[in-house]
């Protein structure tokens, strides 16, 4: 028995096909319309630029980090985005001392804008935000958008800060966040969340 003749039995549209049907549907839209059709793909342009610029990483910025450090971000704190709002936009050490490598990487909240810091532990894995709109540590607040530097800080001893408190004892790396010339912290895993301690004024 014959199969029925109708298009859902046709064969798969071929790369060249699709592209020269997309061509002449533009050119079709261009001669009906063409103020609105050029409207609606520059407004098409700036939307995937600006995605591509304040709300996420290009492709090729993506293609930097680990899967599973981009899906544990988007499964786990669906609110967030990962940005490159700082060079780098990420940094790779063992955050959790149990060496093995984990990620920190620079996020902004969907909604507001405001910026954090993702960490994704190979175990699990497991994401905690700082800032971005969610409670941060010492004097984070909920926005590191102030922060324009950042580095590893690798397991070892820290030196006195700024207070009288006493300086902590890595588990494992940490990161030096900073304003540059103006203030700067350490934040560290203590085995349960991250800590802040002040490194400079």
């Amino acid at each position: 028995m014959s199969a029925p003749n109708n298009a859902w039995s046709s064969p798969a549209w071929t790369y060249r096909e699709i592209r020269t049907a997309s061509r002449r549907l533009l050119m079709l839209s261009l001669a009906v319309n063409p103020f609105q059709t050029l409207f609606v793909l520059l407004a098409l342009a700036v939307k995937f630029a600006a995605a591509a610029t304040l709300d996420g990483l290009t492709f090729e910025q993506e293609s930097s980090l680990p899967f599973w450090v981009l899906e544990g971000l988007r499964s786990k704190a669906s609110n967030v985005t990962a940005c490159a709002a700082l060079n780098p936009f990420y940094q790779r050490a063992d955050f959790d001392g149990d060496g093995r490598a984990d990620y920190s990487v620079i996020v902004c909240e969907k909604l507001s804008g405001k910026r954090g810091i993702g960490f994704v532990h190979a175990k699990g894995p497991t994401v905690i935000v700082l800032g971005a709109g969610a409670e941060s540590p010492g004097s984070g607040s909920d926005d590191y958008s102030w922060m324009d530097a950042w580095q590893v800080f690798e397991r070892g001893r820290v030196s006195q800060g700024m207070t009288e408190e006493q300086p902590p004892t890595l588990r494992g790396d940490a990161l030096l966040i900073e304003k540059t010339s103006s203030a700067s912290a350490i934040l560290w895993w203590d085995g349960d969340r991250y800590q802040w301690y002040q490194q400079g004024d």
